[in-house]
């Protein structure tokens, strides 16, 4: 049975850490704000799967002093990469697996050329939740993972993986190309991230008028193409599906609007910033995707100069 480190106990890595342990795995935690309460209190996860509480966690408010686990899971925000390096550096033993929970493109090849040696893999979350105070993530729909891997070399620890994810109650499939699949997430995750922060709303109130629901079709119609200019096929079903999977969905404010709503940093490099300018390279401009990239910098800029 693997050992897992959370990096990152948030909405994201609390959940899926949280689970983990709950079906019996070593599980040890980092956490910053919540440490001491953690500490002392437990994990508290609220979810329509069940509640649940772990009394004792293993947890630490310093990767330096975590030990070596199998597997990390990579659940900061992308805000912080500039130290991610640095951060999980101590916790990389030689064969230690490193899973990437973070939204936007081209994060696994930037680990994997800081830890050349190592299986860096790149894990697609589609759920909904949020934190609900310290040491409490409340579990609102879906929990999906899709697995993938950069190097075909790394395809039987996906599998290992994915095998304690679905022993765990985490829905886990795997995927061949990595690429593709970080596509498709931004699929959702352009459109819905950014227009809930211009728009000051959530996924509910967009997809109920019909003026918001065509900018969402509009932007991910330009991602499908910015895709195919990257080489990258989506069929163009896909958009409707995407749109029909979304107004099934719990009224949900993403996690970029609460970002914007608590003062925090928005995931704006990774997530519009790369994928523009990869697109850009072979010859295809998101223009839509571009507009509102540019109002999502506007819009950062001005909450840091009140």
């Amino acid at each position: 049975m693997k050992s897992y480190a959370v990096i990152g106990t948030g909405a994201v890595g609390g959940y899926y850490g949280s689970k983990l342990a709950q079906h019996g795995h070593t599980v040890h935690f980092l956490a910053r704000s919540d440490y001491s309460f953690i500490r002392e209190k437990g994990l508290r996860v609220d979810s329509p799967l069940g509640d649940f509480h772990l009394a004792k966690v293993s947890v630490f408010s310093s990767s330096r002093e975590m030990p070596q686990a199998d597997v990390l899971l990579i659940a900061l925000k992308t805000t912080g990469n500039g130290r991610l390096k640095e951060m999980i550096s101590p916790m990389v033993g030689r064969n230690t697996a490193i899973l990437i929970l973070q939204n936007g493109l081209g994060i696994e090849e930037e680990l994997q050329a800081s830890f050349p040696d190592n299986p860096v893999l790149g894990g697609m979350c589609f759920i909904c939740s949020r934190k609900g105070g310290p040491g409490h993530v409340i579990h609102q729909d879906y929990g999906r993972i899709t697995i993938g891997s950069l190097k075909k070399e790394d395809a039987p620890m996906v599998e290992e993986i994915a095998s304690d994810m679905n022993g765990s109650e985490i829905p886990a499939d795997i995927v061949k190309d990595l690429p593709e699949a970080r596509w498709r997430k931004l699929l959702w995750n352009i459109p819905y991230n950014g227009l809930c922060v211009q728009l000051d709303c959530n996924t509910d109130r967009i997809m109920k008028t019909p003026s918001s629901r065509e900018i969402i079709q509009r932007l991910m119609e330009e991602v499908v193409a910015g895709a195919a200019a990257c080489g990258i096929t989506i069929e163009e079903e896909a958009v409707a599906k995407m749109m029909a999977f979304t107004d099934k969905m719990t009224p949900y404010e993403p996690s970029m609007k609460l970002d914007y709503d608590n003062n925090r940093p928005m995931e704006l490099e990774y997530i519009y910033r790369r994928p523009l300018e990869e697109a850009a390279g072979k010859g295809y401009e998101m223009r839509s995707v571009w507009m509102l990239y540019k109002h999502l910098l506007f819009i950062e800029e001005s909450q840091k100069a009140e």
